[in-house]
């Protein structure tokens, strides 16, 4: 019974991470460029372990579906098709994101909407000269000619990238970036939009809280047998 005690708990335990990353999900849905987490659970407790306060051992990992794109008409909305990031100086280094919506900042500098620099290809982006021209290969264009090429890139392995905020990813384990594929194109006056599907989510709720009941009733069912188990004990003695 402690065995079917301990692995109702961690059932529990699984689907409460489940509902917590669905909730997160749902909650950025309108927000540019974000990617939708998933979870793992293969080994979500340690199975030698008999405490129910094993630490959890969950693998959460953004989602690099595209998402729709949205048509805006600003010229410093930025949308990547296909893969790749652009590359943004923080303040605490650089950080890639598919959230393309920038702008200019006093020094005309093109910015993330916090005010990080969007890199191009020899460094943060002046932006100089009027009609500003973006093609899909990133090059930026004004009446004073080519002035930069937007430094997007790609990864070979995402599993070193991870999310830092809603939109931001660091490159953990120094991945090194890679060529962009031929399809990977810039669309000017385009925003990504986040891939979480509510359809999908709530119906991903609506599972993990009735596995979640489940578990919960076997605990109380497990927890019911001891109880007749140590009533019955008492009896014989």
């Amino acid at each position: 019974m402690i065995n079917g005690m301990l692995e109702s708990s961690r059932g529990c335990m699984k689907e409460e991470f489940r509902m917590d990353i669905i909730s997160s999900n749902l909650s950025n849905i309108n927000v540019i460029g974000f990617k939708k987490d998933r979870i793992s659970f293969q080994n979500i407790l340690d199975k030698t372990s008999m405490s129910a306060n094993a630490p959890a051992n969950v693998t959460i990992r953004p989602d690099m579906e595209q998402g729709d794109l949205n048509g805006t008409g600003n010229a410093l909305d930025l949308a990547i098709t296909g893969k790749g990031f652009f590359k943004v100086n923080t303040e605490n280094g650089i950080r890639y994101t598919r959230k393309g919506n920038f702008t200019l900042d006093q020094d005309g500098m093109l910015t993330t909407q916090s005010g990080d620099k969007v890199m191009g290809k020899s460094g943060p982006i002046k932006i100089t000269g009027e009609n500003i021209s973006i093609d899909r290969k990133g090059n930026i264009q004004t009446d004073d000619g080519i002035i930069s090429q937007l430094d997007v890139v790609d990864f070979e392995n995402y599993k070193g990238l991870s999310k830092e905020g809603k939109t931001f990813f660091i490159n953990q384990f120094d991945e090194p970036e890679i060529e962009l594929p031929t399809e990977t194109a810039i669309s000017q006056g385009y925003t990504e939009l986040s891939n979480v599907n509510a359809a999908d989510e709530m119906v991903n709720m609506i599972h993990a809280t009735r596995a979640f009941e489940s578990y919960q009733k076997a605990m109380r069912t497990i927890d019911d047998l001891n109880n007749q188990a140590i009533n019955q004990v008492g009896k014989l003695r």
